[in-house]
């Protein structure tokens, strides 16, 4: 079965359902879109209830994590709600990885607690984020002391903007995670437990950012290189923590980071999807796959026979998001073209309603210049905004 939830779903995501006749559960989003009558099989939620709940290890996937908060109210002892929980509470998730890596530092702290810290305590440089976030809410990177308060500063403004666009399940600004800062290149993947509880890898991105304090999800890189280099050691990474927890059919996105001396450490894990905003559509071009068929058909992709026939280029997924400096109120549009004209080979232009949206846009495209992605790193969007 398919949940799909707001913020976004993608065409591709519609069509694939549509052609492969997959259910998808009859909600208020579903309602509310303008999808052809018919496309596909709907599913009352009292049904699907019923008939997941009698499912050992449930086969579900939705676009967004707003989906969450289904699976828990309505299949609150299931394995995949298990799961859900232990991935989206930020504080579980590195208490259950203590096994695999005892020397991490990390602590927990309600949000209304964070003031009476005491920053000489903390072992800095940390990360501080909610212990239940999504995309970049919340989250900053502190090297000292000094920063300690201008981050907390800072937290009051950022967690109610996200309060009024996701549900709690999805970002909770109840409590906070600390955590050492893991120097490294930041790496995701979107993989799937199979029905045997092993990891099968659809997609390796490169996260770069511009410097330190750079936490945003500007651009993610995939190339052939990428996969060859890190597709064996992220394959046991991922099957230490599915036979840590006993995964089976379940769809993730992980974020880890690779270390100077090669060490590899999960940094979080989303659940229940694949990289955010359907941005893992993106594979249909660097790989030729549909990542939502290789999941439901449990379908292995041939990596040796699509890293041979891939050529040079390396594809991306760019996300525009909504300046946070500017008065939103004030925003009538963007600049499509000149905030375009800054990539070169522009596969594919995703508008995302921006009025109700942290984002404006989603670019898919292909480059083999190293300055065109620090070009688009660069990019403050506010320069691109019509008021």
């Amino acid at each position: 079965m398919i949940i799909i939830e707001k913020p976004y779903a993608s065409e591709f995501l519609i069509d694939t359902i549509a052609q492969n006749d997959w259910p998808v559960l009859r909600n208020q989003t579903i309602k509310d879109a303008e999808i052809e009558e018919g496309a596909f099989e709907m599913i009352p939620s009292a049904i699907a209830q019923n008939y997941y709940l009698s499912q050992e290890f449930p086969l579900i996937y939705s676009n967004s994590e707003n989906a969450i908060t289904w699976v828990l109210e309505n299949l609150p002892d299931s394995n995949l709600a298990g799961y859900i929980r232990l991935f989206k509470d930020k504080a579980a998730f590195r208490e259950t990885l203590k096994e695999l890596y005892p020397d991490f530092y990390f602590e927990t702290s309600e949000y209304s607690e964070l003031q009476n810290l005491k920053p000489e305590k903390i072992k800095f440089p940390v990360v501080i984020k909610p212990t239940v976030g999504f995309l970049s809410f919340g989250v900053h990177t502190v090297k000292d002391a000094k920063e300690w308060k201008d981050v907390l500063a800072r937290l009051e403004k950022e967690m109610k903007q996200a309060g009024q666009m996701y549900p709690s399940d999805v970002v909770d600004s109840s409590k906070f995670i600390i955590e050492e800062m893991i120097k490294g290149e930041e790496y995701a993947i979107d993989a799937y437990y199979d029905r045997n509880g092993e990891p099968v890898i659809l997609n390796i991105y490169q996260h770069p950012f511009l410097n330190d304090k750079d936490v945003s999800d500007r651009i993610y890189l995939m190339s052939a290189g990428i996969m060859i280099k890190y597709m064996a050691k992220f394959s046991l990474v991922l099957r230490d923590i599915g036979h840590l927890m006993g995964i089976k059919n379940f769809p993730m996105h992980i974020e880890l980071r690779v270390t100077a001396d090669d060490t590899i450490i999960p940094i979080e894990v989303n659940p229940m999807r694949f990289a955010g905003w359907c941005t893992a559509d993106v594979a249909k071009y660097a790989w030729g796959i549909n990542v939502y068929e290789c999941f439901f058909k449990q379908i292995k992709p041939n990596w040796t026979t699509i890293l041979e026939e891939a050529g040079k280029d390396v594809f991306y997924f760019s996300m525009a998001e909504v300046p946070s400096d500017v008065d939103r109120t004030k925003i009538t549009g963007f600049q499509y073209d000149k905030f375009l004209s800054n990539y070169s080979n522009v596969l594919e232009l995703r508008r995302i309603d921006f009025e109700n949206n942290p984002l404006f846009a989603i670019i898919f495209g292909s480059t083999r210049s190293k300055s065109e992605v620090i070009k688009i790193l660069s990019l403050k969007t506010k320069d691109f905004v019509i008021s």
